[in-house]
């Protein structure tokens, strides 16, 4: 698994709680805070954003990766989700995950839900045959 800290898993919880706070979840009331650690060593925090044609709404995962690529980087090396849940990312977020791991099965996903135990996964053991830009010898981060 990607190494993290001690510190780097507190950071990224503390960073996705803080992110929680700012969820826009009228419908569901189901707010999410997700970190990204990128390969450089910042965190970019998102929330969930909904709308009322539910379909477009946005989860907290893919909304920190988001802030990590508008901020000019391409690379994570961890992703943490805080919710009312498992705080393993769902089939699509897995999907955008697995974008910018650049092809790494050990990028590590800190599992922090509000009501329940830490857990600290490897992508690959949630995402086991992944599909992705190196399929198409695509490396995002020379774009």
């Amino acid at each position: 698994m990607t190494a993290l800290s001690d510190t780097q898993v507190q950071d990224l919880i503390a960073a996705a709680t803080a992110a929680r706070a700012n969820a826009y979840a009228p419908y569901s009331r189901h707010k999410v805070g997700a970190a990204v650690l990128d390969a450089s060593g910042a965190i970019h925090a998102g929330c969930n954003i909904e709308f009322v044609g539910l379909q477009q709404t946005v989860h907290a995962e893919r909304t920190a990766i988001l802030a990590m690529v508008a901020s000019g980087q391409r690379q994570l090396r961890a992703v943490c989700v805080v919710g009312p849940y498992s705080g393993i990312p769902c089939a699509e977020c897995r999907q955008a995950i697995w974008e910018f791991a650049c092809a790494d099965p050990t990028v590590a996903i800190v599992s922090a839900p509000t009501d329940g135990e830490m857990e600290l996964v490897e992508l690959g053991a949630i995402y086991p045959r992944p599909y992705g830009p190196e399929t198409k010898n695509i490396d995002p981060r020379k774009y």
